[in-house]
């Protein structure tokens, strides 16, 4: 019999695509097998304690995305910063495949994650707010207005995100994302 390999990152990303489809508990290690095209004892091999090692992993690659194409150039790039903003949804459309894609920390945050994993997930979504206020502060902004505005963005990507899925409406997240695009640099709020 053949040895079964896969690379990791490939791994990784099959783990991923069927985490971000199915969620957690829709994860089978049936489905899990399937898409990597590795036997369960192979995927126990790699990942111990199982459909959790593997939903762990996922969320690790993903946190590791997203502080590399999202948060450090929002944080450590010479360009403006609406350029810095305008770059981001840029990056998360293409991420989300124009919303055509579920968000991994709005799928791993329901059913039987554990808390581990919530708690990755909750650093991340932290990680990104504090990035935004940075960027909000360096414009202008009080502390009070640069996270407001911040939240409103990380609301309205998530918020958009299930709404198209739960419409089928193909223009709700681009829509959404353009409105981002206006009003995180508009005049103050109040």
């Amino acid at each position: 019999m053949a040895h079964q390999t896969i690379n990791d990152n490939t791994l990784v990303e099959s783990l991923f695509e069927l985490f971000r489809s199915r969620g957690y508990e829709g994860a089978t290690l049936a489905l899990l097998s399937e898409v990597t095209g590795l036997k369960k004892s192979s995927l126990y091999h790699r990942f111990p304690a199982g459909k959790y090692d593997m939903a762990k992993a996922v969320v690790l690659h993903i946190s590791a995305q997203l502080h590399n194409l999202v948060i450090e150039p929002l944080i450590n790039s010479k360009e403006a910063p609406k350029k810095r903003f305008n770059n981001m949804v840029a990056t998360i459309k293409a991420f989300y495949c124009d919303g055509n894609k579920n968000c991994i920390l709005n799928v791993l945050s329901l059913g039987e994650a554990k808390a581990e994993i919530n708690a990755l997930l909750n650093k991340d979504y932290n990680d990104w707010l504090a990035a935004l206020i940075k960027l909000g502060k360096e414009v202008g902004m009080n502390q009070q207005e640069a996270r407001k505005r911040s939240e409103r963005f990380l609301v309205a990507v998530q918020g958009a995100l299930v709404i198209q899925r739960l419409t089928n409406n193909a223009k709700t997240f681009k829509n959404s994302m353009e409105d981002e695009q206006k009003l995180f640099f508009s005049q103050k709020t109040g």
